[in-house]
């Protein structure tokens, strides 16, 4: 069997962020060096953050964030993860994945180009920035500003924004398609 992972050890972290919230990530310790199957999984994923040099992969899916780099990986889960059941679950299922990757390998073109995710600037700049408010349109958010940062995050669509599917708009909106696709 070709499994990247065969020993690993993991423990729950309480958020760096919001010590004191009861928000947990987790950390897995890995022996061995698991960064030869970054291109693979970065060929595989849409919206990862994949920097070959620096040895780091980063993606969003779903509630959760997910961290890989040679030895480590991490899990970040919006809603918190709260017991070590839920935790352990969550390892075995990212492990898993990574051990298929590695074994289809051979039918998987890696990608080594470096992904980014643009700023929540980047995307603030091609908004209206008329502010939800001001202009009597409701997008649900208090501030572009704080609908740019969820753009950014994966937690929001861009038809969520009633001044962008205007005509005037169509070139901000196809900027930021293009940007927030990558």
């Amino acid at each position: 069997m070709d499994e990247l992972i065969k020993e690993y050890t993991f423990k729950m972290v309480e958020a760096g962020c919001a010590p004191g919230s009861g928000r947990y990530s987790l950390q897995v310790e890995i022996p061995n060096d698991i960064s030869p199957v970054f291109p693979y999984l970065n060929a595989l994923l849409d919206n990862a953050q994949y920097h070959h040099q620096n040895g780091i992969l980063i993606w969003r899916e779903e509630d959760r964030a997910y961290a890989l780099r040679a030895h480590e990986i991490k899990i970040v889960q919006a809603e918190g993860i709260d017991d070590r059941k839920q935790a352990s679950g969550l390892v075995i299922e990212i492990i898993e994945r990574i051990n298929s990757t590695w074994k289809d390998r051979e039918r998987i073109t890696p990608c080594f180009a470096e992904k980014t995710r643009p700023s929540v600037i980047d995307i603030f700049r091609l908004l209206p920035r008329t502010n939800c408010k001001q202009c009597g349109k409701k997008c649900g958010y208090p501030t572009c500003l704080a609908y740019a940062v969820d753009l950014c995050e994966g937690k929001a669509k861009l038809e969520s924004c009633p001044v962008l599917l205007e005509p005037g708009y169509v070139e901000q909106r196809q900027k930021l398609t293009n940007i927030l696709s990558l």
